[in-house]
């Protein structure tokens, strides 16, 4: 225990004692982050997530908030595909769902039920940031900017603490707000993003994904707030498979 501690000193004085940081030492950091994700994706992990929407302006009456709060206490991810009970909370309201991203859609359906329906994954962003690692993987990679890894602690233990500003076109993404031309300048205006990813120490491992995101839809004035927090430990995962007779719908058609 002692010298694990003095590891984490160590590599703690060193960062301390960093300064100027160069474009090269961020792309380097970039790209062991984005080994990391990488690693969880082929590997396979089992994981907790926690999901924050918050929306206001718009057609949402003044001084009110649509606010959806969505909790996976046992979802698993491996190759690009992941599988999840997902409970939604609005208000008073809970629904608890079955869902699967793969291939690039998302397949949802109620939890008892036997009919799954699908659409694209991309539409659906604002449910799961935290879960889509290819995206938060390719925003470490074109980030705009990477901090310099930080010791610290989370629930699992001690980790380096890397904060990662996403460039413009991930930021779009990670919202799902699809914008061009002058609009996308006046979204790009409002619109602000972090994401805090965690590297376990030692090991280098990737132990959380926190993603917190804001931005001003133009074509309707409405405002939302992200905060999306994905916990992660190694498991064993067998191959995850889409439902074949999934139900295609439009995106706002998933969760009714």
């Amino acid at each position: 225990m002692m010298k694990l501690i003095a590891g984490v000193l160590g590599i703690a004085l060193l960062a301390a004692c960093g300064s100027g940081r160069t474009q090269a030492d961020q792309d380097k950091d970039g790209r062991t982050l984005a080994g990391a994700l990488r690693a969880v994706d082929v590997g396979g992990a089992s994981f907790k997530l926690d999901n924050r929407l918050q929306l206001t302006g718009g057609d949402i009456p003044r001084g009110q908030a649509l606010q959806l709060h969505a909790t996976a206490d046992s979802g698993v991810i491996k190759d690009g595909a992941a599988h999840f009970g997902y409970r939604v909370q609005q208000a008073q309201q809970a629904t608890s769902y079955d869902m699967l991203v793969s291939g690039g859609r998302l397949y949802v359906k109620h939890q008892g039920s036997s009919t799954w329906k699908t659409a694209p994954d991309a539409a659906a962003t604002t449910l799961f940031a935290a879960l889509r690692l290819e995206l938060v993987r390719e925003t470490a990679l074109l980030a705009a900017s990477v901090s310099s890894g930080a010791v610290t602690r989370i629930d699992t233990g001690f980790a380096r603490k890397y904060v990662v500003r996403p460039a413009p076109d991930q930021l779009e993404q990670l919202q799902s707000i699809p914008v061009q031309g002058a609009a996308e300048d006046r979204f790009l205006k409002t619109a602000t993003g972090e994401l805090d990813l965690y590297l376990m120490v030692p090991g280098g491992n990737l132990g959380r994904i926190e993603v917190h995101l804001s931005g001003i839809d133009p074509s309707n004035g409405e405002k939302q707030e992200i905060l999306s927090t994905l916990d992660l430990r190694s498991a064993r995962v067998g191959a995850l498979q889409p439902p074949a007779d999934a139900q295609q719908v439009a995106p706002a058609e998933l969760l009714t």
